[in-house]
């Protein structure tokens, strides 16, 4: 009983250890914290999951402290960290409206998106071997980027006490981080999380050639043990002498990683030359070049091996300068020379490897990715956050047998028959969706596993318009419609989002004139704040004219009463299409929080080139408006600026 009270006392003390070391790590990025949440946090996940253990036999609440602290390592906000310590407690016992009364809906809903990305994955996994399109589906699903970076920390947690785990289950686990969590890591820049993974998952799934590889890794790194040393004394010694501040590194490349060479590209371990790299952070770029300078000098540099990432950044922003060197042993080693600043976003910046080494051709996915570390980027500047969806278009739903279907938001279960082949769709009658029945005019969510019913004595019928959203499903049902002489006049629209030129959208009549359609006159140009007069040129029809229009000729035509709008009481939706390009996403929203909020935002691809973004801002004023509107025409690639107003 002693032994039991000591050993209990002990795991005590180590868990408020822990605490007390996830607090300071997190005041030591954010001096503001709210650590009284997070310690509220902490006591409510410890209520829900006392005397509960792991397979390692390890408390549960070890393991969030674990997860918070790998979150805190992102330098995530207060309600990410408390969320962390609380995630999957919502399936332990944890009452959903008390964590809301308590932590309030944000946290809440991190937490639940957590949930639901768990749940979409384990129902695609069990139907589909599709790994892209679930890496798609667990991207879709999370709404909220905090809560698809503290899944992938609790992997990396979980893995780490893998072996305490039965063999199936840790192959199950392995296989879904190197085909899954691994890639998103990668793609989320996440580069210590993604090599750590890897090696982890690697080693489960291929434990002799693991160690195999390790071993020789180690000898290598042992036997240059007193060259490394020496040569690092001498750089050390030399920037000193240039009065460079100067922090260096020998970075041992990870297991798999050399695998993966070895394998596919056929090298051998004397073929890999940045095994051992030498990785020297500086504070300022000019102190940059001025420590290659200083390698350059000392070291004699292999041809055609420097590369400079700063003066050319790659498309993704990642900044270095990479060179090869030989010291007078003839020993090939590798200098990365780079600011702390870079190292941090090549390490641990989200998003910051889209482009280097690329795992996929998958040009619009990767986009979306980009555009969400621009997100991270403008919500630390701004300090606050701001509703924003890449992925709220579209869902990602599977055939029983795997194959990936992307459809548009509230397609339906006859978008994804006419998806698969035009005559299954003239055909069906409905669809087993995730094992249960549906009819044909059922919306699908992400992730959905579809199996289309078929009859040959099913036809497709007018009805069918009112919930179909793919344009190829509508074309085709039409088509048959006027084959088999039963045509409509009747259409039924989709809930686009319209686009209005800016003029014509501010414009508002005095008295009944509803329906009418506006148009500005080209003779004169009418801008918002200009005065204006309306003519009714057909029953349906006003051209709007400056009221000093030369070209102005009423010629017996009526005239219309109409005004600018002055003043929004409801946010305003700002549409803007553009040329796809790093950092433009970013200078949008720049434009626009210069001068006002916005509340929330979307962004989507609709050709190779182009994006279209929309911004729900509060502009307040028309003086407001013209200036936001103003500043976005003025950013490079910006083609066209529309309104929706309600």
């Amino acid at each position: 009983m002693i032994i039991k009270a000591i050993f209990l006392n002990l795991v005590s003390l180590i868990i408020l250890m822990k605490l007390k070391d996830l607090i300071k790590r997190v005041m030591r990025y954010n001096k503001n914290s709210n650590i009284v949440l997070i310690e509220k946090a902490y006591n409510y996940s410890e209520s829900i999951v006392r005397d509960k253990l792991r397979a390692s036999g390890r408390p549960w609440i070890e393991h969030y402290l674990d997860v918070a602290y790998e979150t805190s390592k992102l330098n995530m906000d207060d309600n990410s960290i408390a969320a962390a310590l609380m995630h999957g407690i919502l399936n332990k016992g944890g009452k959903i409206k008390y964590i809301e009364n308590i932590f309030g809906k944000n946290i809440v809903g991190i937490l639940e998106n957590i949930e639901r990305m768990s749940d979409r994955k384990r129902n695609i996994t069990k139907s589909t071997k599709d790994i892209e399109g679930v890496r798609k589906v667990l991207l879709a699903a999370s709404k909220d980027l905090r809560s698809l970076l503290i899944k992938i920390c609790d992997k990396i947690v979980n893995l780490r006490e893998i072996e305490f785990l039965e063999e199936n289950n840790r192959k199950k686990i392995a296989n879904e981080v190197m085909n899954i969590y691994a890639p998103i890591s990668y793609r989320l820049g996440l580069g210590k999380i993604k090599s750590e993974m890897e090696d982890l998952a690697f080693k489960t799934l291929d434990k002799k050639t693991y160690e195999k590889i390790e071993n020789q890794v180690n000898k290598i790194r042992k036997d240059a043990e007193r060259a490394l040393f020496k040569i690092k004394n001498t750089l050390n010694s030399e920037l000193e002498k240039e009065g460079i501040e100067v922090e260096i590194d020998v970075r041992v490349k990870h297991i798999y990683s050399i695998y993966k060479k070895l394998v596919d590209k056929g090298y051998n371990l004397d073929n890999i030359y940045d095994i051992l790299a030498f990785r020297i952070l500086v504070n300022k770029i000019e102190d940059c070049y001025n420590a290659l300078r200083v390698v350059h000098s000392n070291f004699r540099p292999i041809p055609n091996r420097f590369k400079d990432y700063i003066a050319m950044p790659k498309t993704n922003g990642y900044q270095s300068l990479h060179t090869s060197v030989i010291d007078n042993d003839a020993r090939i080693f590798e200098v990365q020379i780079r600011t702390f600043e870079m190292h941090n976003i090549a390490e641990e910046g989200i998003a910051a490897h889209f482009s280097y080494k690329k795992v996929s051709h998958e040009e619009e996915f990767d986009r979306k990715l980009n555009w969400l570390k621009e997100i991270v980027d403008i919500e630390k500047m701004l300090g606050s956050k701001f509703d924003v969806d890449f992925f709220g278009d579209e869902i990602f739903a599977f055939t029983p047998k795997g194959k990936f279907i992307e459809l548009p938001k509230e397609a339906s279960v006859i978008d994804f028959a006419y998806n698969i082949h035009s005559d299954i769709g003239e055909h069906c009658i409905g669809a087993k969706v995730n094992g249960l029945f549906a009819s044909l005019k059922e919306k699908l969510e992400n992730g959905d596993v579809v199996e289309i019913l078929t009859s040959k004595n099913q036809k497709p019928s007018r009805e069918w318009l009112k919930f179909t959203k793919t344009e190829k499903a509508r074309t085709k049902i039409k088509h048959h419609l006027r084959e088999s002489g039963k045509v409509s006049t009747r259409t039924y629209s989709t809930k686009e989002d319209v686009k209005k030129e800016i003029g014509e959208s501010l414009l508002v009549f005095e008295g009944g004139n509803k329906g009418l359609k506006i148009k500005l006159a080209l003779c004169c140009k009418p801008l918002p704040g200009d005065k204006i007069i309306g003519i009714k040129t057909s029953s349906v029809r006003i051209m709007v004219h400056k009221t000093s229009c030369n070209s102005l000729d009423m010629g017996g035509k009526k005239k219309i009463k109409i005004i600018w709008l002055d003043n929004f009481k409801e946010p305003v939706k700002i549409i803007v299409d553009a040329i796809d390009r790093s950092g433009i996403f970013k200078e949008v929203i720049n434009s626009i929080t210069k001068l006002t909020s916005i509340n929330s935002a979307k962004c989507r691809v609709f050709n190779k080139n182009y994006i279209e973004c929309s911004f729900m801002a509060d502009v307040g004023t028309l003086d407001k408006l013209n200036n936001i509107i103003s500043k976005i025409n003025k950013i490079k690639d910006v083609k066209k600026v529309y309104l929706n107003i309600a």
